[in-house]
């Protein structure tokens, strides 16, 4: 093929199938000029045999005269003949006569010198001696002639001889002289005595020699004279006639130029050969016939046996046959030929053309193979970074059946579900990422994955869908094995090439943090908001706590020597003093966060509180255990607002441990440089559903009455304030009656020398960021 490089042209296929049409072409035109010479020697080659039976027929005719000739000259030499003995001339010529009957001979006549008497033996072998006048007959005045002895006349045919009339009769004559010897006549005078002829009937004598005549199938033979007439034909009615004029007045509508013209040319002349002419009819049939016809003459005169003259020269025989019957043949051979190469070269061109067609279909084959396989890849590629691209997403997706069960997951979903499933601690949940496989979750119906309530919500939105086929997108809460979630969820119908939807593609997002971000905006709001009526509040209480302090005072100066009175004022004075420092702490709750300069030590800030609080837990019955780190650095933050935090938590704790508990403190410095302050109890925890709302300003679980809910929400004010944070875990004592209690722990960062100047207050961001984690992420 490389040698062949120009196969590989897309134009080789037109240069080819015009090759083979023009070889075909070729190969068609060859076959009719083959099959035109093949006609024309078949046709010279049937002339030719039809000349070799005309030949045969002139010759078997020149043998029979020949034959006739010899009689009459053995009859001329009869001593009964030339003295017309009167017992024995009519016996002999009734024995010749026998003899030569079978060639046409009709009549023996035997002339006398004086040409008056004729003694003759008709064909019905009666003789006649008949008196006349002969001596103006041809032949005998042609045998008076002394030069014409021992040679034989013969005459041309004649039609209108008296006794014969309307017969061809031909004469053949020979001078009879005495010179025969018997007892009669023992010595013959030699004179000339008269002429022997015989009347031949030569319509018989051609008749006999031609009428079975066969060329080809239906071919025949004729013979015609010197003058032109017709001495044998198939047709009777020619039989006789001039052949110049009797076709014509046959059929006048057809040119027998050609025939007329070889009778003239060649036949009336005593040539041989062959040639076609137009025949008007053929055994029967008339129309416009083409034939063959082969001519041989027949020579009357000339014989070895005897010299003869007289007008007739020769005869001619043709034998003629329909082209149509040699053509036909030819047709038939030339058509099977014909068809055979118009088959070959059919073969020929569908046999390249499908050997083309193969090659291009080969080609065609490896170039669509090629594409495939090229798209093929493209698909697997874009196949790959679409599964890359939904198994790398930090959203949840995949699909489910119309009943509800998965069909594909990826990865980040089959994390969340089974993280959410089997999350005991950290460390059981990082296993379990590790160990995840989403192919575990193909099958699962939406109550293996979400409680029933998510389930049902999830299995009424994809009916929905069905029904209405609108897709929008919900923020909706999802329980997984008790833990809850946000998702922003989008479910999309997947439809069959009827449009019915036989599966839907979820795609979630979990908000759950953004949720709570927003939740703990909100919060900011109402502290803000709270913060602002706070201010207005305390402002206005400041003022008349103020004057009842100065007052008081006053009083206590006046009243020094009245103890009674001084005691009472004095107590007076301690309540003012509260609410004086609670009014500046709603004044410091709500005036906007100030960077506090200062810095505390955490462990003084405890054993101080818990000497303070010492008598109220020995009151409750609860018993202290307290495991503070030596050596802690100072950290960011008010002592004073800290003892806030720090009493505002066992406060909770004292009530949470009724009838008596274990309150454990304890501070350490964690990885992060930061100091960890822990207060633990033993009550009765806090509900899960609770858990979430505790930092929530005025959210209190307490009785009306016991609290204002502002203590949290100010603690977790105040140490986020610091930059610090605060957490919490808890266990109900309905779920967990061993380990139940609750456990604050605060984070305040470690205070350095460079932050000693003037570190910026944390920002609205970095304190949303230090948000407490859902406690509920704990449990």
């Amino acid at each position: 093929m490389r040698r062949f490089s120009f196969l590989l042209s897309r134009y080789v296929i037109i240069v080819i199938l015009v090759g083979i049409l023009v070889l075909l072409g070729v190969s068609i035109y060859l076959g009719l000029k083959s099959a035109g010479q093949m006609r024309q020697i078949v046709k010279e080659d049937f002339n030719q045999q039809q000349l070799v039976l005309a030949q045969h027929t002139a010759s078997i005719l020149e043998q029979d005269l020949e034959f006739l000739k010899r009689e009459l000259r053995i009859l001329n030499h009869s001593a009964s003949v030339q003295y017309l003995e009167e017992l024995t001339w009519a016996h002999r010529m009734r024995v010749t006569l026998s003899s030569v009957r079978e060639e046409g001979v009709v009549e023996i006549r035997r002339i006398n010198r004086e040409g008056n008497k004729a003694y003759l033996v008709d064909e019905r072998s009666l003789e006649h001696i008949i008196t006349g006048s002969y001596k103006k007959t041809p032949y005998f005045e042609w045998a008076r002639q002394p030069e014409n002895k021992g040679r034989v006349y013969v005459s041309r045919v004649i039609t209108q001889l008296p006794n014969y009339f309307g017969r061809l009769i031909m004469i053949i004559a020979t001078p009879t002289y005495d010179e025969s010897v018997d007892e009669s006549h023992p010595h013959p005078s030699g004179q000339w005595s008269g002429v022997l002829a015989f009347y031949i009937d030569v319509h018989y004598l051609a008749h006999k020699f031609t009428s079975e005549i066969r060329s080809g199938k239906t071919g025949y033979a004729w013979i015609m004279d010197n003058q032109g007439t017709f001495l044998y034909h198939p047709e009777e009615d020619f039989i006789g006639k001039n052949a110049f004029t009797v076709r014509k007045a046959r059929m006048p509508a057809i040119s027998f130029d050609a025939i007329n013209e070889i009778q003239r040319e060649k036949m009336l002349t005593g040539q041989e050969g062959w040639g076609t002419y137009i025949s008007g009819w053929h055994r029967g049939e008339a129309g416009v016939i083409q034939k063959l016809i082969a001519y041989a003459p027949v020579k009357l005169t000339g014989s070895s046996l005897a010299e003869t003259a007289g007008p007739a020269s020769s005869w001619s025989v043709a034998v003629v046959a329909p082209v149509s019957e040699v053509e036909g043949v030819i047709h038939t051979i030339y058509q099977r030929q014909f068809l055979i190469q118009v088959i070959i070269g059919v073969f020929v061109l569908l046999s390249s053309v499908v050997l083309l067609n193969y090659r291009y279909e080969r080609e065609f084959t490896a170039t669509l193979e090629e594409e495939v396989n090229r798209k093929t890849e493209e698909l697997h590629r874009s196949e790959a970074r679409y599964q890359a691209l939904v198994e790398n997403a930090a959203d949840l997706i995949y699909s489910v059946d119309t009943e509800g069960r998965i069909q594909s997951i990826n990865r980040c979903a089959a994390c969340l579900f089974s993280l959410a499933r089997s999350m005991r601690s950290k460390a059981e949940a990082s296993e379990a990422q590790v160990e995840v496989r989403p192919e575990d979750f193909i099958g699962r119906t939406f109550y293996d994955i979400f409680d029933k309530k998510s389930a049902d919500f999830h299995l009424e939105w994809l009916q929905e869908i069905k029904g209405t086929g609108l897709i929008r997108s919900k923020r909706h809460p999802v329980t997984v094995k008790g833990k809850e979630f946000w998702f922003s969820t989008s479910i999309v119908g997947l439809r069959d090439e009827q449009g019915q939807i036989y599966a839907y593609e979820i795609i979630s997002r979990d908000v759950t943090g953004r949720k709570a971000m927003e939740d703990r905006l909100i919060n900011m709001e109402k502290l803000a908001s709270l913060g602002t009526m706070a201010a207005g509040v305390a402002h206005e209480i400041n003022n008349p706590v103020a004057v009842i302090l100065g007052f008081t005072e006053h009083l206590l100066e006046k009243t020094a020597d009245l103890p009674d009175i001084h005691e009472t004022l004095q107590v007076v004075e301690e309540e003012g003093l509260k609410c004086k420092k609670i009014v500046e702490n709603l004044l410091t709750f709500a005036r906007t966060p100030e960077r506090a300069e200062i810095s505390a030590n955490i462990n003084e800030i405890l054993e101080k509180t818990l000497a303070v609080m010492k008598n109220n837990l020995m009151t409750k019955k609860i018993q202290q255990e307290c495991s503070l780190t030596p050596d802690l650095p100072r950290v960011k933050g008010d002592p004073q607002e800290l003892q806030q935090v720090f009493i505002n938590l066992i406060n909770n704790a004292i009530d949470a441990m009724k009838g008596g508990g274990i309150l454990r403190i304890k501070t350490w410095l964690t990885a992060k440089n930061q100091v960890a302050i822990e207060f633990g109890d033993t009550g009765v925890g806090i509900p899960k559903e609770l858990q979430a709302k505790i930092f929530d300003p005025f959210f209190t679980t307490k009785k009306t009455g016991e609290g204002t809910g502002l203590g949290l929400s100010m603690s977790y004010g105040i140490i986020t304030k610091f930059g610090g944070k605060i957490i919490c875990k808890s266990y109900p004592e309905k779920e967990y009656p061993d380990k139940h209690g609750t456990t604050f722990i605060v984070y305040l960062p470690v205070f350095t020398e460079a932050e000693s100047e003037a570190p910026p207050l944390a920002t609205e961001a970095e304190v949303l960021e230090d948000q407490p984690p859902r406690i509920g992420t704990f449990l």
